[in-house]
């Protein structure tokens, strides 16, 4: 072959090879695509955690307060969820000036004790609102036994303050009351006895005096 004619072959040559070289370009292209892609083995799949949520706190107990104990009451001492408590008039009672009344104390639990005065006031407004001073407490403490469904009263003397304040005058400012507000002796709970109407001096002058339980 001439020089002419190898140069002639040469340039064809040269001019064909882009068209041989894309195909093959192409597919090695490709070829490092898909190896990127493509996790080498063994490499663990990435995971997304969910958000961590603490658990929810259980909120604290309320402590339960205590029921409060008078350390001089006598042993045995009827407990007031087992009390039911009235006020009797006793017209046979009644002195010049003055009413009587029982405040009576029925137990219906267990026998149990009750020793000294209960603390009896006068109370108004329709909501448990004291009027005037509590009675004044006499007498000796005595404990006092008192079986299951038995009972023991405590004797209530009041002046006969009338609607001008009776003996006691200008020193009892006269009103009424809704009834009576009652604790057992060496108790912290009050009992309410409704008695609508019952007269009370709402100063400072005392009218009403309670003397120590005794058996029925």
């Amino acid at each position: 072959m001439t020089g002419a004619g190898r140069t002639a072959a040469y340039s064809d040559v040269m001019r064909s090879f882009p068209l041989l070289a894309l195909p093959v370009l192409a597919i090695a292209l490709l070829a490092g695509c898909s190896a990127q892609s493509e996790p080498p083995a063994g490499t663990p799949a990435p995971t997304s955690a969910a958000p961590t949520v603490p658990p929810a706190e259980s909120p604290a107990p309320s402590p339960t307060a205590a029921p409060q104990v008078d350390p001089n009451a006598p042993a045995g001492q009827c407990a007031d969820a087992n009390l039911t408590v009235t006020v009797v008039p006793d017209e046979g009672g009644a002195g010049a000036g003055s009413t009587v009344s029982s405040v009576v104390f029925t137990n219906t639990g267990d026998a149990c004790v009750l020793e000294g005065a209960p603390g009896v006031s006068v109370v108004g407004g329709g909501n448990g609102t004291q009027i005037g001073v509590p009675a004044e407490q006499s007498g000796a403490p005595v404990a006092v036994a008192i079986p299951a469904g038995g009972s023991a009263h405590a004797t209530l003397s009041s002046i006969n303050i009338g609607s001008g304040g009776g003996p006691l005058g200008a020193d009892c400012a006269v009103t009424t009351g809704d009834g009576y507000r009652v604790y057992p002796p060496h108790s912290f709970e009050a009992f309410f006895v409704p008695l609508a109407g019952v007269a009370a001096c709402s100063s400072d002058s005392v009218f009403l005096q309670i003397g120590v339980v005794e058996a029925a």
